[in-house]
């Protein structure tokens, strides 16, 4: 991701508070940052509804990604066989 995507995530504050910290500073605005998604990430595991949700997708992704997986070999075959019949 580029700087200026970034900047335009966290906004001007976030950016000119970020740009007046010193090393330390950053260093301890990483670890809060990580802190926080890894809190997040707990709150979501041990919400039941979540976990069911997650389930349900991942039954669904299956499907699809089987899917996926025989379509692309199914076109990567064909491309061979063309490349091997010298047609491409």
């Amino acid at each position: 991701m580029n700087i200026q995507k970034i900047q335009a995530i966290l906004g001007i504050d976030t950016c000119a508070e970020l740009d007046g910290a010193d090393e330390e500073q950053l260093k301890q605005s990483i670890y809060m940052a990580s802190a926080a998604m890894q809190e997040v990430e707990q709150e979501l595991e041990a919400n039941a509804r979540y976990q069911e949700i997650k389930l349900q997708k991942a039954a669904l992704e299956l499907g699809k990604r089987d899917v996926d997986k025989r379509q692309k070999a199914k076109i990567k075959y064909c491309l061979h066989l063309i490349d091997e019949r010298g047609k491409r």
